[in-house]
């Protein structure tokens, strides 16, 4: 798919040529000739590195999107669900308007927490006096994690864990994702945990500190951390952004191309709209659209007669619902109109964190469709099998695929502080089907593996290797912070199979 798109790219540009008056010279002419290779080489090149780079799109404005005039208006009541982002805290971010704290203030007690000005640390003194009493009592603000410096990662992971269980015991309340965040993330070198004074910003993504010893491994993540804070500042100064994923009929099943990044091209077809996506929508579009693609994918890679099936059953465990069900017309848009034999998609997701909101269950597993999608009398049904586990269903049939997105198998403090998982890796062993595993970085994908290995005799039928459909919208990692700072969801992917 890709090297076709280049061709035809090499196509446009003798095309314009051609407009220009220049063919008759460029055929006569040898050096002009190998002058217009290179300039069709040349913007190849360009062209490739613009798609594949969502840093190419840091300094684009928000653009409202587009409506999808495939919907009827009069359509039967479907629910549509937009989650909220939450506040994100970074510790050289403003805790009030997340801009860049370039002027070195912060708060006098525990200097944890930053601000752009005098004027918002005044702002927010009285919000925060409760919980800086906390954090300067406990753990004596930024002196305590001195004491990290001693620390391996895992026990450096621990320490924090257990600040955040002090603080809470003592405030008698949980802490707020983000009030956690300032104990998860200090300011601190992930290296060797040299504190505040020590260290150095950089000066490109402007939030990350590192010491004069470990430049070079910020480097690696330097622009992943300039798309992060562009995220973060935009999701905090125009809240969700409903990402507009393109209405495509394929007459014919459609073969996915390399990535992502060529996907979309196509699928928009290279147009102004395309070009003017800006990294936070960018990103957000790669979000809801990683599950159904690697689902996908996955179908494409082992599923022989995938291009011929009217009926597909996939089961997605360890759901959570404002990742894998929280814009389910998307699977819509990427299956049915990807799969044009298709007639009826089953999704079924089942985990102990599937939380459903507060709604009538036929509204929450109805999805708006397409008007052609109704006149051919297509379907998706789904399934929700909230809190519970995997193993503890009975089912009748198997079904065609089984995904894990993200699921840490290697860790054995799953759900609740127990290890359910080999319990749910013998049954899904069992199923006999393939099966999908992502995980969030590389580090983890061949430990969850590995795990499954140990518990169970399977085929290896994708070995693990970084997922062409991944999430290009960044997070901070906790798990494995010392290995990769940020991580993707699906980042990495692998696929086996029960014997």
């Amino acid at each position: 798919m890709g090297r076709n798109k280049k061709r035809s790219s090499k196509k446009n540009n003798s095309a314009n040529l051609m407009e220009n008056g220049n063919s008759k010279e460029t055929k006569s002419n040898n050096t002009t000739g190998k002058l217009e290779l290179e300039i069709m080489k040349n913007t190849n090149q360009q062209l490739s590195i613009s798609i594949l780079d969502i840093t190419s799109r840091l300094n684009l404005p928000l653009k409202p999107t587009g409506i999808d005039l495939s919907v009827d208006s009069d359509d039967d009541e479907t629910l549509e669900f937009h989650i909220r982002p939450r506040f994100v805290y970074m510790c050289n971010l403003c805790l009030i308007c997340m801009n860049i704290c370039n002027c070195g203030v912060q708060c006098d007690n525990c200097q944890m927490v930053s601000y752009c000005s005098e004027q918002h640390r005044e702002e927010n003194k009285i919000q925060h006096q409760v919980l800086c009493r906390a954090l300067s009592n406990i753990c004596d603000g930024m002196k305590g994690f001195s004491l990290a410096k001693s620390l391996p990662p895992d026990l450096y992971r621990t320490f924090r864990i257990k600040t955040i269980g002090a603080i809470e015991k003592m405030l008698g309340r949980q802490l707020d994702l983000w009030e956690r965040e300032i104990i998860l993330y200090p300011r601190i070198c992930r290296n060797c945990k040299k504190i505040d004074k020590e260290l150095i910003l950089c000066q490109d993504c402007e939030v990350d500190f590192f010491c004069q010893d470990h430049h070079q491994d910020h480097s690696k993540w330097c622009k992943d951390f300039q798309v992060f804070r562009k995220i973060l500042f935009m999701q905090h100064k125009h809240g969700y952004v409903d990402p507009d994923v393109p209405v495509v009929f394929y007459n014919e099943p459609h073969v996915l191309p390399e990535n992502f990044d060529f996907l979309m091209y196509s699928m928009f077809a290279n147009s102004p709209s395309y070009r003017r996506i800006d990294c936070y929508t960018y990103a957000s579009l790669s979000y809801v659209s990683t599950a159904p693609l690697t689902t996908l994918f996955a179908i494409q890679k082992t599923i022989y007669d995938w291009k011929s099936r009217e009926e597909l059953k996939i089961h997605i465990i360890g759901a959570e619902f404002q990742f894998e069900c929280a814009s389910l017309r998307v699977w819509e848009k990427l299956f049915l109109h990807f799969l044009p034999k298709l007639r009826k998609l089953s999704l079924e997701f089942t985990g102990p964190e599937l939380y459903l909101p507060c709604a009538p269950p036929e509204l929450l597993s109805k999805i708006k469709m397409c008007r052609k999608c109704k006149l051919l009398k297509r379907k998706i049904d789904v399934k929700f099998n909230s809190q519970m586990l995997y193993h503890k269903i009975m089912d009748e049939n198997n079904p065609d695929l089984i995904c894990l997105y993200n699921p840490g198998l290697y860790r054995e403090t799953g759900f609740d502080g127990t290890d359910t998982w080999p319990c749910t890796i013998k049954k899904f062993c069992n199923a006999k089907v393939p099966v999908v595993v992502t995980s969030y970085t590389e580090f983890e994908i061949p430990r969850d593996i590995e795990r499954i290995k140990s518990i169970c005799s399977v085929e290896v039928l994708l070995e693990p290797q970084r997922n062409p459909f991944a999430a290009v919208k960044p997070d901070r990692n906790f798990v494995s912070d010392d290995v990769a700072p940020l991580m993707y969801k699906n980042y990495c992917i692998s696929i086996v199979k029960g014997l």
